[in-house]
């Protein structure tokens, strides 16, 4: 077992359970925890994301998680470590966005996850030597596109970044979801300037593409 201070900047919709992610208090790389119950899919259920007194964590805080010995191995998403399920995170802090960007700046790339689409196949992402699967970016123009897919919505980003046009990125951001819940089908504008938490996904089952979504909108 190995502890770590994760400061929590993602938090995304995944099977009815939460995708989670954060940087290192100390050395700033991405780090995301998961559970070691493989019907999760790499997955946090909501008791786990619960302090010992019943009280929710929240993006910023600075959580101590207790880590398992057992590698996660992904080759997708060489961030993701088992939590050790026996021990509640214990809040030991918090941080504002500022303050993280001032500590390990953002994670610029020519492109986002290796290329200029919306997706990638997983078999060509385990080709680059160097993996990775979570970005801090800062985008301009970002729109917030709604489709009405039979009893449920569909939600896709467009945006800037670094003088490029990037279309029909997934959302995941809850918050984001919830706020246009209710907004009718179409293209809505949303912000200006916005900094944003990219995931690249495992690949899915159907088409063994991995897709980028914007897990986090600050």
């Amino acid at each position: 077992m190995f502890i770590k201070n994760l400061i929590i900047l993602a938090e995304s919709a995944k099977f009815g359970n939460f995708c989670v992610a954060g940087v290192d208090a100390d050395t700033g790389e991405w780090i995301r925890p998961i559970s070691e119950k493989p019907e999760l899919e790499d997955a946090v259920p909501i008791d786990d994301l619960k302090y010992p007194d019943g009280s929710r964590i929240e993006l910023l805080d600075v959580v101590e998680i207790k880590f398992s010995d057992r590698a996660a191995k992904n080759p997708i998403q060489p961030e993701n470590f088992f939590y050790n399920q026996k021990y509640f995170w214990q809040k030991v802090g918090r941080v504002t966005l500022q303050e993280v960007i001032d500590g390990r700046g953002f994670d610029f790339r020519d492109e986002i996850f290796y290329n200029h689409s919306r997706s990638i196949m997983g078999v060509n992402v385990i080709k680059f030597d160097v993996r990775e699967s979570l970005l801090l970016l800062p985008v301009e123009n970002l729109f917030i596109s709604i489709e009405d897919v039979k009893d449920h919505k569909k939600f896709f980003a467009d945006f800037n970044y670094r003088g490029k046009k990037f279309m029909r990125f997934s959302v995941g951001d809850i918050a984001v979801r919830n706020k246009f819940a209710n907004s009718s089908a179409g293209k809505h504008f949303f912000k200006e300037n916005a900094n944003v938490v990219f995931s690249l996904t495992n690949p899915y089952r159907k088409n063994a593409e991995c897709y980028k979504m914007l897990a986090q909108i600050f």
